[in-house]
């Protein structure tokens, strides 16, 4: 029953609509619409018959003015046609008579005879035609008129001259006629409208008549079919109201009777409009209380979101359509939370979409499977997590289940993979008639030890111990019914005990400790412990007995991890945390707890199952590679990553604060020679022994780490502005003092750059570039030094970046050019050889200096192809000048360090040559005395093998780098190149004349030819070949200029080149 809005009762079947009876009352629609439909035609020809009425009638109206007017034109016609005759006769009549001379005897009726053609126009103002015609008229009518006024004049002055022959009487008599058949004409018109008038408006008459007996007839026959048709339908639908009736009563008995609950709820309120007795029972409200309830009144807060998500994701009604939308939680009157198996309906209840709703409750068979599940997922868990493996079989020696590492050991996927497998389709080694025999056997109860250790084979092949235990299956009625097997991997116990022997005996069922515990309020109480347990922490069961958990877990410090594993149960999830603790006997240890909650019926958290095992090696280990991680395995200062995490975390401090933290960038001043001098083992040594001093030298707030190979990075806090100052000058001075490695002793500098928060920069990295520039900078003005950054060092920085990239594109535009410097006998004048120097002229920034991007390149790496494709530009330069008839000369050309370091040099350098056939013997390669140092056991074979090839060496600025006789001897050397710094002070400073001698007599003891650089001046080439040095180059004789300028230099020489010969006597053209 349901209540409506008037309060009236009323059943559910009596609603159209909701049962399949409203289908037939639907005919009542079709029905009215019909009726609609026919009366709308009747009163259509009722309207069309009445309009054509009036519109008859107007028309009749019209056609009457019509025929008056055209009367009154046809009487206006006949009397001016009258009139004209009765004057003409009266004119013929007078003329010849005395009273036609007299004056004014006969005057033209013109006035009367304009006012009647006025009248006329009255009867045809609507006939544009009609007037025009009595415009003629009048226009005809003056005429006549002039031409009867001027003979009537001619008599009156002349009297007898006017007869009955006169022309102009004949013309007058013309004209005459012409005028009354013009009159005649109007009338006759006349007469023709007056006719088409009476003629149209008969016709219309009959037309409408008839239109109008047509309407009537059709609507009189219409109106008696749809009083028929009414009385037909109105007995089909008493017929059919009788059978809608006797359904509802069907369907109101099926829908009150059944024994499900069941309501229907209205879709746009979700109110509930109908319910059956069934759903009064199962929830406990009463029928007036449903229907002021919704939907989301019967359900719980909790089940409110998932209720509205469906509801706005439900497809548009189909009627007619049952489905089932799944289970649902409702709540009863008295707070009782019930499970529904809801199958939906939808319908139209009082014209509006509805939803019946059958519902079947299913919450003791759910409550009954969540049990049985959460049992069955307790013992796979338990079962999953001890390292045995488990199976057991059926009578048919078929297996019925295992756990996982049954599974996995048997070379399986999963567990699930076994069910009903043999043991012969296993892939491990067991014989399956062994197996299964000995199976026989325990279910006979045959076999008395039930529990041996034995060798197995694995599924990879290899050997292993397991110890197996196995145990017949009964079912209630105590019949054998399988087997049970458990073992486990016992090959590491083994092996220990061999080697060791340290342990009397294993444990027999886990390796693991395993503990349940109880939840009693907020207590977590330990009810179990196995042998693993006590072996791992020390405790055996009976200790752990009854002890809430926190007494192991939830000290040392470890209270707050021990919650994680509390709130991870409480949640019904896993928890796997590394706790510190202490074993009964004090030991420290670390142990890995897994743990797990089991819940009771209710979802209440009953027990827990923890599962941990002693980790503290792994957790050593993982300590010592953090620590690795974060510092530095030579000199145990923080690394980059430590160091990076305490400037970070300094700055925040600084900035909390408004302090400062600086940043001190320290690089050793010639490390480099000590390691390749004396080995790396020293260099390791003495950077241990530096980062030690350091450590000393610097607060114990203060930061000290290694950055990468000779650069470490201080990170300190100043208290007050100038602290800096003596730390940086003590650091300089203690870095200089000697360090003791082993028997040696070894000095080396420090070149400091410093950065400061927050003037510097604002986070590491900027603080760290910073100190880096401003480190080179140190460097730059000398070493052994310290500098402040400064922003310029940005800028020069920037500007570089820029150098390198554009220089990038003149490698890739071929934008570079090799120009050729002369050397020249400077006794007679010929040119002895040419030097190759690279010269770049930028489109933006013009010429730029070799001193300037040459680094760079050497920075870039670029300088390896630069320095390849001069070596390749110069030798076949020297071919075209051999091959256009010129004087053979000597080649120089420039190899960087790090070509020299190169593996592929000698291959370059053999290619160059063969590929512009030029003989090796004639081609100079000059190297720098940095070069020779920056790894010289590598240089000294690469020097070795060039000198085989033919190729001559020579040292480029002799005298201001390592300048040492011991490195003169080791090294492959053909001749020294004095540095123009020294030749440009001859004539100005007596030392640098005494150190160019220096080097001018050590080359003559070592029987090295000597060139000297940068000669300008004729004091120069004077005092230079006075000495002994006879081979120069400078802008005394030329600056490097393009191959065309070289090539006329050398034609002075053409004469001589057939005489030419190589240094060692050989004819270079033979």
């Amino acid at each position: 029953m349901k209540v409506n809005q008037a309060g009236s009762r009323q059943t559910v079947g009596q609603s159209q609509g909701a049962w399949p009876g409203g289908d037939i009352l639907s005919g009542k629609a079709v029905r009215r619409a019909i009726t609609f439909v026919v009366v709308t035609i009747i009163l259509s020809a009722i309207a069309l018959s009445t309009f054509l009425a009036m519109r008859q009638t107007r028309e009749q109206d019209n056609s009457l003015r019509t025929l008056q007017a055209s009367g009154r034109l046809k009487q206006d016609l006949d009397q001016v046609q009258q009139m004209m005759l009765d004057e003409h006769g009266q004119l013929y009549t007078l003329v010849g008579t005395r009273a036609f001379y007299r004056r004014a005897a006969y005057i033209f009726p013109l006035t009367a005879l304009l006012d009647l053609t006025g009248d006329a126009r009255g009867g045809c103002r609507r006939s544009d035609a009609c007037l025009s015609r009595l415009d003629d008229l009048d226009r005809m009518i003056r005429t006549l008129a002039r031409h009867s006024n001027a003979l009537a004049i001619r008599a009156t002055l002349h009297p007898g001259s006017v007869g009955l022959t006169d022309p102009a009487l004949s013309e007058i008599d013309a004209y005459f006629y012409s005028v009354l058949e013009e009159v005649v004409d109007a009338r006759m018109e006349a007469d023709t409208a007056i006719s088409s008038t009476v003629g149209k408006s008969s016709s219309d008459a009959k037309w409408v008549a008839d239109a109008v007996l047509v309407c009537g007839a059709t609507a009189a026959v219409l109106l008696l079919a749809l009083m028929r048709w009414n009385s037909l339908i109105s007995d089909r639908l008493r017929a059919a109201l009788h059978s809608a009736d006797r359904a509802r009563a069907k369907y109101q008995r099926f829908f009150d009777e059944h024994p499900l609950p069941i309501w229907i709820f209205d879709n746009a309120s979700l109110g509930i409009v109908a319910v059956n007795a069934a759903a009064l029972r199962a929830f406990g409200y009463s029928e007036s209380e449903f229907f002021t309830m919704s939907m989301r009144d019967v359900r719980p807060a909790d089940e409110l979101a998932r209720l509205r998500e469906t509801r706005e994701s439900k497809p548009e009604a189909v009627y007619g359509e049952a489905q089932s939308i799944g289970v649902w939680v409702y709540q009863t009157k008295a707070g009782e939370r019930r499970l529904m198996d809801v199958h939906h309906l939808n319908v139209e209840f009082e014209g509006a979409p509805s939803t019946m709703a059958v519902m079947l409750d299913v919450t003791t068979e759910a409550t009954a499977r969540s049990e049985l599940f959460k049992s069955k997922q307790t013992l796979e868990y338990v079962l999953d997590h001890i390292p045995q493996g488990i199976a057991w079989k059926d009578a048919d020696h078929r297996y019925a289940g295992g756990n996982e590492i049954y599974a996995r050991d048997a070379g399986l996927p999963s567990r699930s993979a076994l069910i009903g497998l043999t043991d012969g389709d296993l892939r491990w080694g067991d014989d399956p008639k062994e197996v299964r025999d000995e199976d026989v056997r325990v279910m006979r109860g045959e076999l008395t030890k039930r529990h041996f250790e034995r060798a197995a084979v694995a599924v990879d092949g290899s050997e292993v111990w397991i110890s197996e235990t196995k145990l017949p299956l009964e079912d209630q009625s105590g019949n054998i019914t399988g087997v049970l097997t458990a073992y486990e991997n016992i090959t590491a116990r083994r092996d220990a005990d061999l080697a060791l022997r340290l342990q009397a005996r294993a444990i027999d069922a886990s390796i693991n400790g395993i503990i349940i515990a109880e939840r009693l309020n907020d207590r977590h109480v330990i009810t179990f412990a196995n042998p693993a347990f006590e072996r791992i922490t020390g405790y055996s069961p009976a200790d752990v007995a009854g002890t809430d958990c926190n007494t192991l877990f939830g000290k040392d410090g470890e209270a707050q991890k021990w919650e994680r594993i509390r709130q991870a149960m409480d949640s019904n999830t896993d928890a796997n945390v590394t706790l510190f603790c202490t074993r009964k006997s004090g030991e420290r240890f670390w142990v890995n707890v897994l743990g797990a909650p089991v819940r009771d019926g209710n979802g209440e958290v009953t027990h827990h199952v923890c599962v941990m095992s002693d980790v503290t090696a792994v957790v050593d280990y993982q300590t010592r590679l953090q620590h690795q991680a974060r510092y530095d395995a030579l000199t145990d200062l923080p690394n980059r990553t430590h160091l990076n995490e305490h400037l970070t975390e300094m700055i925040r401090r600084a900035t909390r604060t408004d302090g400062q933290v600086s940043v001190l960038f320290l690089d050793l001043d010639r490390f480099k020679v000590v390691n390749d001098s004396l080995g790396h083992r020293v260099g390791d040594a003495l950077l241990a022994c530096v980062a030690k001093r350091l450590q000393r030298l610097v607060r114990s707030c203060d930061l000290v780490a290694r950055y990468g190979g000779d650069e470490f990075i201080i990170v300190v806090e100043p208290s007050k502005d100038g602290q800096l100052i003596p730390m940086l000058d003590g650091l300089i001075v203690e870095i200089g003092e000697p360090f003791h490695v082993g028997e040696q002793e070894l000095y080396v500098e420090a070149s400091i750059g410093v950065s400061t928060y927050p003037q510097d920069g604002d986070d590491a990295d900027t603080l760290i570039r910073n100190a880096d520039a401003a480190m080179y900078l140190a460097k730059a003005n000398g070493r052994n030094g310290y500098q402040f950054y400064q922003p310029e060092l940005n800028r020069a920085a920037a500007e570089k970046l820029q150098l390198s990239g554009r220089l990038k594109r003149a490698v890739k535009n071929q934008g570079l050019q090799v120009a050729y410097q002369p050397q020249i006998d400077m006794v007679t004048g010929r040119v002895q050889g040419v030097e190759a120097l690279l010269r770049w002229h930028d489109e933006e920034l013009g010429v730029v200096s070799p001193a300037i991007f040459v680094p760079v390149a050497e920075e870039t790496g670029l300088i390896q192809g630069i320095g390849e494709w001069v070596l390749r530009t110069a030798c076949l330069q020297a071919g075209r000048w051999r091959d256009a008839g010129l004087a053979p000369i000597r080649v120089s050309v420039n190899v960087s360090p790090l070509q020299l370091e190169h593996s592929d040099l000698l291959s370059i350098v053999r290619s160059a040559l063969e590929e512009a056939d030029w003989p090796a013997e004639m081609l100079e390669l000059e190297v720098t005395e940095g070069g020779l140092m920056r790894n010289a056991d590598a240089v000294a074979r690469v020097l070795r093998d060039l000198r085989r090839l033919g190729v001559k060496i020579a040292i480029d600025d002799f005298g201001t780098g390592y300048s040492s006789l011991s490195y003169l001897k080791r090294f492959s050397i053909d001749r020294i190149k004095i540095d123009r710094a020294f030749i440009q002070e001859i004539g100005r400073d007596t030392e640098y004349e005494a150190l160019t001698l220096a080097v001018i007599a050590i080359a003559r003891a070592l029987k090295f030819d000597v060139v000297a650089e940068g000669v300008e001046l004729d004091v120069h080439r004077r005092f230079l070949v006075e000495h002994g040095c006879l081979e120069g180059q400078g802008f005394l004789y030329s600056p490097a200029v393009p191959e065309a300028e070289i090539a006329k230099m050398l034609r002075p020489a053409l004469r001589d080149a057939t005489d030419a010969t190589a240094p060692d006597g050989t004819d270079l053209y033979s």
